[in-house]
């Protein structure tokens, strides 16, 4: 019994600890990145694998924490992991080998492949699902609020349903981007038509074999056998952790099943051109431009910045409990790739922690300590907004100015007397200078530019809640909802889900707490209620008419 005890702890120690190469650390490097993960590396808790690339040579690769707890199977660089929308890349340079093979135009009418998409009136070409400017619907966000669980299996014939019964578009097509799955999975869709393949054959063919990415597979089929392959968690109760459940059975914009070793043989491609050639690999660094010239930073499904100063291009991706991230710094020769098998894993913060081992310090100019606004203009701009799309907003002066936004308070940096920033500048906030209460602000959040409203926070009496009681029903997705009363509250119900408490921001706006549907706003015929919409997220306009 004693040895069947001890055999466990000796494979995960030899199979956690496997090395890029048989000569020995001379760095300390080995050390400084198990220190990056020491919080994962247990036989108790699930974990991640990592990969380093530089200079076009495996330097790192190794895996920390369990694939499956369940028959205590450690993560390795060679276990197999579900990458989410960090697939989308793969999905797009499936097209631009076609559009190179003369077999389709990136700047075709999706139509002409997919006549079941409805005629908004609007040509959606192929680039507006790349750059996510098509104002297509996302699926999954559709999915829940028709009543899907993300755990239930989903196929993608599920998701074609849903397109074909779409009515409306969150935007004219290329004014804005707005980040959506079913643009993706309806590429897939034009791979298979144009090249008669299935989408999973067709990518294998012509970039899985090619680069000898041997552990790679668009997983279509939700009921396959992996060898190899984590399993999914989340954070349990009492410091345990749970299964979260992947049944998905659609491909194009997630379902890739990879490694990190492969992954750096795809990553690696971006500068050898082995596959697709030079001309095609470049077509991926290609930036959105919006209707109005604005260009994006998103590329085909590649996200073009910067970190410390130096030029970065990565795409991560998260479903269930898989978090994943790949970033390359081109002018370093620097890649990486963090697969991770637990939701409350930052794939990408640990990616840059490692990135800053290898990375050479740059000399930065010094910054001026950053001021707080004015207090006598500050105070003009306190108080309580919201945004058509239901974000909530906060301004307050305590101790020191702050914002109060997605849940979390941060404090407000100076810029000029009519604007202010948090987070380092990712959220700037624009206002007219006045001796009054300001109206409105102007919000940038990264590349999107949203105008957020002042309201004054309200009660409602319990008769008035009557008049939004009652029950919505929408046949784009088949789907019943109810607003009820219980104890002088209101709940929104659904057959699927726990009610969830409806809290008023004004009389016409209300918010819950599921993700899916967390802004609602009240539509009248005069006085009377007559539908509400769905206004948050990747899902905008979509009506509930009141039925009763």
């Amino acid at each position: 019994m004693r040895a069947l005890l001890v055999a466990p702890i000796i494979l995960f120690m030899l199979t956690n600890c496997d090395r890029a190469n048989d000569t020995s650390d001379t760095t300390g490097m080995d050390a400084r990145i198990d220190s990056v993960f020491s919080s994962w590396n247990h036989r108790d808790t699930p974990g991640a694998a990592v990969a380093v690339m530089k200079g076009g040579k495996v330097v790192f690769k190794k895996g920390y924490g369990m694939a499956n707890l369940e028959y205590d199977i450690p993560n390795t660089s060679t276990s197999i992991f579900h990458i989410a929308s960090e697939s989308k890349q793969y999905t797009a340079f499936c097209l631009v080998l076609l559009a190179k093979q003369g077999k389709l135009s990136l700047d075709d009418d999706i139509r002409k492949y997919l006549p079941y998409v409805p005629d908004f009136g609007q040509k959606i070409t192929i680039k507006n699902l790349i750059h996510h400017t098509s104002g297509i619907r996302d699926q999954w966000q559709l999915l829940s609020i028709q009543g899907t669980r993300l755990e239930d299996v989903i196929t993608t014939d599920h998701v074609l349903k849903l397109v074909a019964n779409q009515k409306e578009l969150n935007f004219p097509v290329g004014s804005r981007s707005l980040y959506s799955n079913t643009g993706y999975t309806l590429m897939a869709q034009i791979v298979e038509k144009v090249s008669g393949q299935s989408f999973r054959h067709f990518a294998d063919s012509a970039i899985f074999k090619p680069l000898a990415m041997t552990d790679t597979h668009f997983h279509d089929d939700h009921t396959e056998l992996v060898k190899g392959r984590t399993y999914s968690y989340e954070p349990g109760s009492s410091g345990k952790f749970v299964h979260a459940p992947l049944n998905y059975s659609v491909v194009g914009a997630t379902s890739l099943f990879t490694t990190v070793e492969d992954e750096l043989k795809w990553v690696h491609n971006y500068e050898t051109y082995q596959v697709g050639g030079k001309e095609a690999v470049s077509q991926m660094f290609e930036q959105g431009v919006l209707t109005d010239g604005t260009k994006i930073d998103y590329a085909f499904a590649l996200n073009i910045g910067k970190y410390k100063g130096y030029k970065a291009i990565g795409h991560g991706g998260g479903d269930a409990g898989y978090r994943t991230y790949a970033v390359r710094f081109p002018d370093e020769q620097l890649c990486i790739a963090v697969f991770s098998n637990l939701g409350a894993i930052d794939a990408s913060e640990l990616a840059n922690k490692v990135a800053d081992l290898y990375l050479p310090k740059k000399e930065e100019e010094p910054k001026a300590e950053p001021k707080g606004v004015d207090k006598a203009v500050f105070s003009h701009c306190t108080g309580y907004f919201t945004s058509e799309s239901g974000n909530a907003l906060r301004i307050y002066d305590s101790t020191k100015q702050y914002v109060h936004l997605f849940n979390q308070d941060a404090e407000v940096q100076s810029l000029s007397d009519s604007s202010f920033s948090i987070w380092g500048g990712y959220a700037t906030f624009f206002f007219k200078k006045s001796d009054k209460a300001v109206p409105g602000l102007r919000v940038k959040l990264g590349d999107e530019k949203i105008d957020f409203f002042r309201y004054e926070p309200t009660t409602l009496a319990s008769a008035d809640m009557d008049a939004y009681v009652g029950t919505y029903e929408n046949d784009e997705l088949d789907s019943r909802y109810q607003i009820v009363k219980l104890n002088n509250k209101l709940f929104l119900r659904h057959w699927k889900y726990p009610d969830a408490p409806l809290n008023m921001v004004t009389r016409d706006q209300w918010t819950s707490n599921m993700w899916w549907m967390s802004n609602l706003n009240m539509l009248r015929d005069g006085k009377k209620i007559v539908r509400f919409e769905v206004n948050n997220g990747r899902v905008l306009h979509l009506k509930y008419q009141r039925i009763r």
